[in-house]
């Protein structure tokens, strides 16, 4: 599991630790009874990224801080810091955590009870974590955007420190990774020939793999800050394979590329499926940009979910399901709703088969291993 993964920023609050040296966070219970985020303050948007703190411990640049007596977590009782990073900003001292009983609320209403890790460092900044492994509280985080958490009471406020390693989040309070889209400037494949997607407009064609021309019958963007799990992935100029892409292509974390290879045809009975672009991160040529300017992703709805192609690169429509409508907010639902009404109502049928999260790592590891592009000759 990663040592870099999804937070949410939840303020500064209350000091849950308030006797150093110990493993006990003695006043957690302070905590209980807070609602953190709400209408027109989503927690969908205080998304971040944690990474081990820079400069290695005792005057060891090739450590991670926190592994600085030879563990693997955070500790709680170390009378020195470990150090972490929010968003790839300076080192914060790791002091404490503790797990809470809590509520979810998402942006469509709808509510999920899951045990919440909250941790803080050393000025009361605090922070809800994913879960150590892939559990029923890890797939709720992820569910839907999320509106708001609240704290209803303590579960445990006695640990040693916070495991370092822990799932990634996939999700981790939504806003926007689960908007499948393309950065504005992308080239897209249309009857014309390549087209950037912000010159496109409704009733124009576009190239799909499997039904050739078909028109666009909506265009939506959304600007965000380039942070955190809202950073765009950069996909490098044949990194895929097949020399594709042909430029560097911007999308969406969530946004699914093509894969074909003989590797998916063994795993999944099909040599096509589709991975989210933050799978294939551990890809040579793919990465994360986290400028903290603004980004524009630009999504583009056709009649049905297609594979079509950006930068030369086969890569999909925008997905009309719940979890993508959710985060493009309610006043855009609304319009879609008006619009598509028929579309909106039938359940969406996949372009290719999107593997479940372990298969998909597992998927990229087999790749790795042997050597092997995403992308195989069609």
């Amino acid at each position: 599991m990663p040592t870099t993964f999804t937070v949410v920023s939840l303020g500064q609050l209350a000091d849950m630790d308030t006797t150093e040296g110990n493993t006990t966070a003695e006043n957690a219970s302070a905590l209980v009874g807070l609602t953190i985020g709400g209408p027109g303050n989503a927690l969908a948007n205080y998304v971040a990224t944690l990474s081990p703190g820079t400069g290695g411990p005792r005057g060891n640049p090739d450590r991670d801080r926190f592994d600085g007596d030879g563990n693997d977590y955070y500790d709680q009782n170390d009378s020195t810091p470990e150090m972490f990073r929010i968003d790839g900003g300076p080192n914060q001292g790791f002091d404490s955590t503790a797990t809470f009983n809590a509520t979810l609320t998402y942006t469509n209403g709808q509510t999920a009870q899951i045990t919440a890790v909250i941790f803080q460092d050393v000025n009361g900044n605090t922070y809800w974590g994913p879960e150590f492994d892939a559990n029923q509280d890890q797939l709720s985080i992820g569910a839907h955007p999320i509106q708001s958490i609240r704290l209803d009471s303590l579960e445990q406020n006695v640990y040693s420190g916070m495991t370092a390693s822990r799932e990634d989040g996939s999700g981790g309070g939504g806003g926007g990774t689960f908007v499948t889209c393309y950065v504005s400037g992308t080239l897209i494949a249309a009857a014309e020939g390549d087209r950037r997607i912000e010159d496109l407009a409704p009733g124009d064609r576009v190239l799909t793999r499997d039904h050739g021309l078909q028109p666009v019958r909506w265009i939506g963007r959304s600007t965000v800050r380039a942070a955190g799990d809202l950073a765009p992935i950069r996909i490098a100029a044949g990194s895929l394979g097949q020399g594709l892409p042909r430029r560097d292509l911007n999308v969406s974390p969530q946004h699914r590329m093509l894969v074909r290879s003989r590797v998916a045809e063994r795993m999944f009975g099909s040599a096509e499926v589709l991975l989210p672009a933050k799978k294939l991160l551990d890809i040579p040529g793919i990465d994360r940009v986290e400028t903290g300017a603004d980004v524009t992703y630009m999504h583009l709805l056709l009649d049905r979910h297609e594979v079509i192609f950006a930068e030369g690169a086969p890569s999909e429509s925008f997905y009309l399901g719940d979890q993508a409508i959710d985060a493009l907010g309610d006043e855009t639902a609304r319009e879609l709703t008006r619009l598509f009404p028929e579309m909106i109502a039938r359940r969406p049928v996949p372009a290719r088969t999107i593997p479940i999260g372990r298969m998909m790592r597992r998927l990229v590891e087999r790749h790795l291993a042997n050597g092997k592009p995403m992308l195989s000759a069609a």
